[in-house]
């Protein structure tokens, strides 16, 4: 291959986009081109930058290479940019590479010796560009920095064979004109290391294709690009042969590559990278139940809770207020429904108006009506009913509250859903509004009509004309996508099957008629990610989130990028991520006969995002005018934290922040409520910019918009009693902001609360009743006032709280719970919650105590420890079809461990333990608060060949009696275990005794 000459030239340095100036060169260069026309070639801006194509050490054909080097060069031709091309490593210094906006690394990977590397380095440090084709990323086993510009290295290839490219980002010029499946013939990759998440995957290799000798379920990135090192680095795995570059669609793609390495057209290069995403808190105490939000033009975020608040926060304060709060009765028997779904009316800009789907205090229905806004508070006066819808009350005895949601499309129609009331059943009958999703037209009078094209015709006798899908058991959470009017709805099926549903019509779109991704009769259904656990709460089943609607006008830094567009944003029945799901944009046929046709619509991708955040339970989630998304977390449960709220809930906002940071800001508080005058301490600890990057504080105390110190820690004395959200500003060195808030209550003190029985981490038995006692002080009404123990709310997650009767001679309350009954497979933990709300003081609001608790069945499943470890590492939970709970402890080796907490000991004397003696055997040891702490108790499990018949086996030892709640370490040992041998043996489960009892009866079948 010959090279052309390099010539020395000033200093590199990249040119923005718009700096890039227009030449109309194609009509002459097309008749220069001789193996391909012009017309055939992709075309952009001709721009006066030069890139040069490097083929030194390749171990590709000279065909390959060659092909390679004539089109970057019929394309720079076409386009209007220069290029030079050499096999010469001596290029490689910094006066020879400063002549280049991009170097392509033509498949060649690394030969440079240590000068030349350097040059390269330097190079990309400036600001540079790389491109890299194919066998560009096999790298070198010894310039970690190079695996690192490319993004990942060879692990091993597959022989040349026909499969599909997903094409993930339709914004990126180097992917923008590409289908969504791109079928291509080629060389596959492995990856040693998977890069996803460090890079940006533009398309990656549909593994579903059946593709010989690609690793199944693993992730294969085909083509990706980085911000990398100061530099700018793009790659694609295509390139491996010549007809690849004879392909219109593969030079589209390499041009864009090109392009944007060099600096000559933009594109965004974090969308799917770990870290491009800050979460910011908004609001983090005091929220009890939060179950929906929507975010208004002015950015105000409407939070519905479950208690029948709405409340508001504003983020140009920071205040949290209330601005509606419906009267539901305080029963400590059940979980209140309050509102179950909010929308904004689409002309709220003008009109004020929102929609809310709520409980009735009493009965079994549904109420969906409208409110006008005033400012941040909602007049009850303002509602207007549209609509009554079957429902029920949620028992708290392990029940599944309600659901709804509510949705509005382009044109003013109001979706309405509801979950269905059997946990195994959608009736689909024409006048069943359980299970259906509903569309009506609200009207300015507060009524509604029913818009032409639902399911059924008004006036048909036996139907109801609102239903406009039908047949979906619980649709909790669905939405509408703003640009094609799709909808989009995530629920459980009849079979207990996650289903992900995309509707574009009236009809039958659920069970009976679809689950489990299998249409029965002529159902207009697909749903999408079967399978699962789908028992217990209803808000821990699969959520369907909004679909980003991008608008290239907005002025908000931190939008969404483009990528997200069209992107269906969903979570997990878990609720511990995100991810977002692609669907095709048309209709796609194949040439290989081994792949089937797709329909525009069909599901093409899923893809995890935000996977460096940490939930506890997400509920909903919108996009926001500003780009910008917006998450309620619902938190670890009903009045688990401090001041009643959920312990762990909030509201955040998402940004997008590629490279870049925001600051963040926090705020801390030595105290939030008291007598006045009350002498506050403020901190902004945890506030700022990573690495020290200066920030300036700017902090107002009560509210009225002035700054009151610029301290990073100062402290202010409120004099007048009332509440007042003191707000931090920090300012970064770009102008960028963050707020943080804290409510300061003054002259009033919380309520504390203390819990006397049952103890934390306490046993209970199924079906049995424990008796709870619970003490209140408050200073405002006295230590010694009797308590109102009305006001005192006891809610369990597994049992019945019974009324709560005042103890004479203590400010406290007494009464009962009874726990839901089960048999052994009734295993596990449950969380008590206990409330209670004052009654306020002159001048100041009333204020929620709250405290919580855990109880542990009697009957512990052993694989619900709460940690494991040991000398080798801990425990390992495997699938055992004889095992009481379908699993066991296994590979437990001397020195291992699993931990229980919190646990209280206080009137348990014996444990028993299930085991299989499959092993060497030894001892299980009980200590306290540590593997190597005070021995409570022990006793030992026979090794395989000593046990008689090779079965399962129960052991019981006595534990000493131990005061309080600690943390209960289980300790295998045996000092005669080796590497060599067997493992000691399995652990099935644990039964806890009182003192006296007998212990557990023998659960047969073998665990290991």
């Amino acid at each position: 291959m010959s090279s052309h000459p390099l010539r020395r030239s000033p200093a590199f340095h990249a040119l923005p986009p718009a700096s890039i100036a227009l030449t109309a060169l194609v009509a002459l260069l097309a008749l220069i081109i001789g193996s391909v026309a012009a017309a055939s070639f992709p075309r952009a801006p001709a721009a006066p930058f030069r890139v040069l194509v490097y083929s030194g050490g390749t171990h590709a054909s000279p065909d390959t290479v060659r092909a390679g080097v004539d089109a970057v060069r019929r394309l720079g031709a076409v386009n209007g940019f220069g290029v030079e091309a050499t096999d010469d490593p001596g290029v490689f210094d910094d006066a020879g590479l400063a002549r280049f906006h991009a170097v392509v690394f033509n498949d060649t990977a690394d030969d440079l010796d240590a000068p030349a590397r350097a040059a390269l380095r330097k190079y990309i440090r400036a600001g540079g560009g790389w491109v890299g084709l194919h066998d560009a990323a096999a790298g070198t086993r010894d310039w970690d920095w190079y695996e690192g510009l490319v993004g990942a290295a060879v692990d091993r290839g597959t022989p040349v064979q026909t499969g599909r490219v997903k094409v993930l980002d339709h914004a990126h010029p180097s992917t923008v004109t590409l289908p969504d499946l791109w079928e291509r013939t080629e060389e596959w990759y492995n990856w040693r290391s998977d890069p996803a998440g460090t890079v940006h995957t533009l398309a990656r290799v549909r593994v579903r294709d059946g593709i010989a000798g690609l690793d199944e379920g693993a992730d294969h990135p085909w083509s990706w690009c980085q911000d990398y090192d100061g530099g700018r680095s793009w790659f694609t795995a295509g390139g491996g042969a010549p007809p690849d570059f004879q392909e219109d669609a593969f030079l589209a793609h390499l041009l864009g590559g090109i392009e944007w390495a060099a600096g000559a057209k933009p594109g965004d290069c974090t969308a799917t990278r770990a870290g491009s995403f800050q979460r910011t808190p908004l609001a983090t105490g005091g929220l009890t139940d939060p179950v929906d939000l929507a975010v208004a033009p002015d950015r105000r975020v409407f939070v519905a809770q479950r208690t029948g608040e709405l409340k508001v926060v504003d983020q140009r304060t920071m205040k949290v207020s209330t601005a509606l709060g419906l009267a539901y009765p305080r029963r400590s028997a059940a979980r209140p429904d309050g509102l179950t779904a909010l929308a904004l009316d689409p002309g709220f800009a003008e009109n004020d108006r929102l929609y809310l789907l709520r409980s009735e205090s009493t009965g079994n229905r549904l109420v969906l009506s409208r409110f006008t806004v005033e400012g941040d508070t909602v007049d009850p006066a303002s509602e207007k009913r549209l609509l009554t819808l079957p429902g029920r009350r949620s028992t708290g005895a392990g029940g599944s509250p309600s659901s709804g949601s509510l949705a509005f499309d382009r044109d003013g129609h109001l979706y309405v859903a509801t979950g269905d009331t059997g946990p195994r059943s959608a009736s689909g009958a024409a006048n069943d509004l359980r299970g259906a999703i509903l569309r009506i037209t609200p009207q300015e009078d507060g009524t509604y009509t029913v818009p032409e094209g639902n399911l059924f015709e008004p006036g048909t006798a036996g139907t109801r004309p609102e239903i406009y899908a039908t047949g979906m058991r619980n649709p909790y959470r669905f939405t509408v996508d703003p640009v094609s009017g799709t909808l989009l709805a995530a629920g459980q099926g009849t079979d207990g099957a996650l289903e992900y549903v995309r509707i574009t019509g009236a009809g039958p779109v659920g069970s009976p008629y679809c689950s489990a991704g299998t249409a029965h009769g002529e159902a207009g259904c697909a749903p999408w990610g079967t399978g699962g656990d789908t028992t217990g709460r209803t808000d821990g089943g699969p959520m369907g989130g909004p679909v980003y609607d991008y608008d290239p006008g907005s002025l908000y830094r931190t939008k969404f990028p483009e990528y997200f567009a069209g992107k269906w944003l969903t979570y997990d029945p878990a609720g511990r991520h995100f991810t977002t799901l692609s669907f095709q944009r048309e209709d796609q046929t194949f040439s290989d006969p081994r792949l089937g046709p797709v329909g525009a619509g069909e599901l093409q991708s899923v893809n995890a995002v935000f996977e460096d955040m940490e939930w506890h339970r997400p509920t909903a989630s919108a996009f926001g005018p500003d780009g910008a998304l917006y998450v309620v977390d619902s938190g670890l449960g009903s009045g688990t934290g401090p001041d009643g709220g959920n312990e762990g809930a909030g509201v955040f906002r998402i940004d997008h922040v590629g490279d870049a940071r925001l600051p963040s800001a926090s705020v801390t508080t030595d105290r939030d409520n008291g007598p006045a005058p009350l002498t506050v301490a403020f901190t902004g600890a945890g506030s700022g910019l990573p690495d020290g990057v200066p920030v300036t504080y700017a902090w107002d105390f009560d509210g009225d918009g002035a700054t009151d110190s610029t301290e990073a820690n100062p402290s202010h004395t409120y004099r007048a009693g009332g509440r007042f959200t003191a707000r931090l500003t920090v300012t970064g060195p770009e102008g960028t902001t963050a707020m943080a808030g804290q409510e300061i209550t003054v002259g009033n003190t919380r309520p504390r609360i203390t819990v006397r029985r049952p103890a934390d981490g306490g046993f209970f038995h199924p079906g049995g009743t424990l008796a709870f006692t619970v003490d209140v002080a408050d200073d405002e009404d006295g230590r010694n006032t009797p308590v109102d123990c009305s006001r005192v709310l006891v809610r369990s997650q597994d049992g019945t709280p019974g009324a709560l009767r005042r103890l004479t001679g203590s400010p406290g309350c007494r009464g009962s719970i009874v726990m839901a009954a089960g048999g052994a497979s009734r295993s596990g933990s449950q969380r008590i919650s206990v409330r209670y709300t004052d009654r306020g003081a002159p001048n100041a609001p009333e204020l929620t105590g709250s405290t919580s608790l855990t109880l542990r069945s009697a009957f512990q499943e052993a694989e619900q420890f709460t940690s494991t470890g040991g000398t080798h590492g801990g425990v390992v939970t495997g699938s055992r079809t004889a095992a009481s709970g379908g699993r066991a402890l296994t590979e437990i080796e001397d020195g291992d461990w699993i931990a229980f907490d919190p646990v209280s000991l206080r009137n348990t004397g014996s444990v028993t333990v299930g085991a299989t003696p499959c092993g060497t055997g030894g001892t299980v040891e009980f200590r306290a608060g540590a593997p190597d702490g005070p021995l409570l108790g022990s006793l030992t499990v026979p090794g395989a060949d000593d046990a008689a018949g090779g079965g399962a086996v129960s052991r019981t030892a006595r534990l000493k009696s131990s005061d309080g709640t600690l943390t209960l370490y289980v300790v295998f040992t045996n000092s005669a275990w080796s590497s060599e041998k067997p493992d000691l043996f399995a652990v099935d489960w644990l039964s806890f005794q009182a003192p006296g009892a007998r212990s557990a009866r023998l659960v047969p079948g073998p665990a290991a």
